[in-house]
């Protein structure tokens, strides 16, 4: 039991990841380091998952939407893994 809440918890963690990287990179897959040295790209992820929760609404297939729906099955993935 104990290993499968750790499967589960680090599968989240990846999908959190790969949503956050696909946030903050740029077409060419860079990340401009000086623009998110303090925060993080806080502001870009929250804004990208504001634009990707509405390409999902609307039944778009977006980056954005792609980016949000890993983080949400990230963070339902964490909420299972606590859970049990």
């Amino acid at each position: 039991m104990h290993n499968l809440k750790l499967i589960i918890l680090m599968t989240g963690c990846v999908f959190i990841l790969f949503g956050y990287l696909c946030f903050i990179t740029d077409e060419k897959g860079n990340v401009n380091l000086n623009n998110y040295r303090f925060t993080g790209g806080l502001l870009l992820v929250v804004s990208g998952m504001i634009d990707g929760t509405q390409d999902l609404i609307n039944r778009l297939r977006s980056k954005n939407s792609l980016s949000a729906i890993a983080i949400y099955l990230g963070i339902l993935l964490f909420y299972i893994g606590f859970s049990i």
